[in-house]
């Protein structure tokens, strides 16, 4: 019997340079999380909440956001970036046809004007959203 686990994409991983989000993460979840940065958290509590339901998910309200929202201006401030993933057909040796995954990083501006689209129509997969911790640091509350 196989089991499904419903946290698979509810993680937060940092590296030197970035802050990583799993796309099934809400905002509530996000205050919860020990591994969030202190200074994310207060963006969130001070800012994107006033734009945005704590319980929807980062995914949904990326898919949503217009470019005239104060929590927009605050995501390209931080370098937010997308993950997206996509199927292609490929030829392979001796004219097969093989499918191949391509996974690209998008800026928040680029998402929106050209992808958010591809990805509500099931074209392109979110994999998950990353903020840069030099940005981070830098912005101020």
């Amino acid at each position: 019997m196989e089991t499904q686990h419903n946290n698979d994409f509810k993680y937060v991983i940092q590296d030197t340079g970035c802050v990583y989000f799993g796309r099934e993460l809400t905002y509530a979840e996000m205050m919860e999380l020990d591994d969030i940065p202190f200074k994310f958290k207060a963006v969130i509590s001070a800012h994107i909440a006033r734009d945005i339901d704590l319980n929807m998910k980062m995914t949904d309200h990326i898919l949503q956001i217009s470019e005239k929202e104060f929590s927009y201006r605050i995501f390209e401030q931080l370098r937010f970036t997308v993950r997206v993933c996509y199927m292609i057909q490929k030829k392979g040796f001796g004219g097969k046809m093989k499918e191949k995954w391509i996974h690209k990083a998008y800026s928040l501006k680029q998402f929106c004007s050209g992808y958010r689209g591809q990805v509500s129509s099931g074209q392109m997969m979110i994999e998950d959203f990353s903020i840069s911790k030099l940005a981070l640091m830098a912005l101020s509350i």
